[in-house]
């Protein structure tokens, strides 16, 4: 294995040559490992480029893994520390594991950006992290069996993610969808927060917001979804529906395990009879 450190002396004599287990470990100021690049094959290119194949970066904090960025192929900046491919990519975190096409990472603003077909995994509280069952190569880099294994797991999808890794937020953008255990919510974009330590807090809705849970549909502008408490709080025009009878108010705060709803101000309820007149009553 070949392991190379910035700025790498004579490394531009190897341009256009193919150099085999590839690695190229980053340290710290205090000499801690903090990234590590590695690959079966990378190929030295102009202006600081390496092409490498089965890529796979692992991301180190105090001494533990904390990420991994797995792909069979991308071009690596390591003059701007920067990382692109247009292959599938699967990254891995404890409690969150992506899967997409396409991706671009930037070790300065710690951000990165999933192109498209966007999938991702979201830990609850007791789960194992997913760092466990994390893909060792770039031959399995879609691989989810064992993580999807675990009962309670949110999914969630869209067209694209963008991520930061420095401060712990997630941006999905375009046709983003929710599938919880309990209840499915749909909107043009999502944003995921997290706590201190690193679990998901909280799932913001934003644009068009469907959300469906057996025979209840709620409809609203933006949602909050507070995962570990299990409550969902509409706004903008929000209104819930169970068969033909539907609530209104500024906004509603219901809980995914109970049948609990809290409207105000405003509130105003309509019921349909059974009768066949199918007759509706209207409260204030």
């Amino acid at each position: 294995m070949l392991a190379l450190s910035a700025p790498a002396p004579g490394i531009d004599d190897l341009l256009g040559q193919s150099i085999r287990k590839f690695r190229y470990p980053s340290y710290d100021a205090q000499g801690q490992l903090k990234m590590e690049v590695a690959g079966d094959t990378a190929q030295v290119m102009p202006e600081g480029l390496i092409r490498i194949t089965s890529l796979k970066m692992t991301f180190h904090e105090e001494g533990k893994t904390a990420m991994m960025i797995v792909t069979p192929v991308c071009f690596y900046d390591r003059m701007n520390q920067t990382a692109s491919s247009e292959a599938p990519v699967t990254v891995t975190r404890p409690e969150i594991m992506i899967n997409g096409t396409g991706f671009e990472w930037s070790e300065k603003s710690g951000s990165i950006s999933i192109r498209s077909n966007t999938r991702v995994l979201l830990r609850r509280s007791g789960q194992r992290s997913y760092l466990d069952s994390a893909p060792a190569t770039a031959g399995v880099a879609r691989a989810e069996s064992a993580a999807t294994a675990e009962t309670n797991v949110t999914v969630i999808t869209s067209r694209s993610l963008a991520f930061n890794q420095k401060t712990m937020a997630a941006v999905f953008e375009g046709g983003a969808v929710v599938s919880d255990p309990e209840l499915n919510i749909s909107s043009d974009s999502l944003t995921v927060e997290f706590t201190d330590d690193k679990k998901v807090k909280q799932i913001n809705a934003d644009g068009n917001v469907v959300i469906t849970r057996d025979t209840m549909r709620a409809y609203a502008k933006t949602a909050t979804y507070a995962l570990q408490e299990g409550k969902i709080t509409l706004w903008g025009k929000p209104t819930v529906m169970r068969q033909k009878d539907n609530l209104t108010a500024e906004s509603i705060v219901f809980w995914r395990d109970s049948d609990r709803i809290i409207c105000e101000p405003n509130a105003h309820l309509v019921i349909y009879s059974d009768s066949a007149n199918n007759s509706k009553i209207s409260k204030n």
